[in-house]
């Protein structure tokens, strides 16, 4: 008989688990964008599931959805569908934005009405 295999957590922030809804925008002005779950959450980063064809840069824009935030993300590691993302800053998209954010607003704005 083998010994259970013991996982320990490494992180210094346990992830909440999430089956959340957000969209991944990433190009000039950011016009291109995919769905995405958000499986797990904290405040420096994320865990997200997304189609294993899809091709993604090492850096984006994570929309929050119900939270109305735009994420400044980074790709930190990828298996097939999972892949896990470090957060390097945030933007609140409820009030006026910054130039480069209004994209990201207006995105928000659709996907919160829809």
């Amino acid at each position: 008989m083998t010994d259970p295999i013991v996982r320990t957590e490494r992180r210094s922030l346990v992830r909440q688990r999430t089956l959340l809804r957000g969209r991944i925008c990433y190009g000039p002005s950011h016009v291109m964008s995919v769905d995405c779950g958000i499986r797990n959450l904290t405040t420096r980063g994320a865990m997200l599931r997304v189609p294993a064809e899809q091709a993604l840069p090492p850096n984006f824009a994570l929309l929050h959805i119900s939270d109305a935030v735009a994420f400044d993300a980074r790709l930190t590691w990828r298996r097939g569908e999972m892949l896990g993302v470090r957060f390097e800053g945030n933007h609140d998209l409820r009030g006026p934005v910054d130039e480069p954010f209004r994209a990201l607003r207006a995105i928000w704005v659709a996907l919160a009405s829809a």
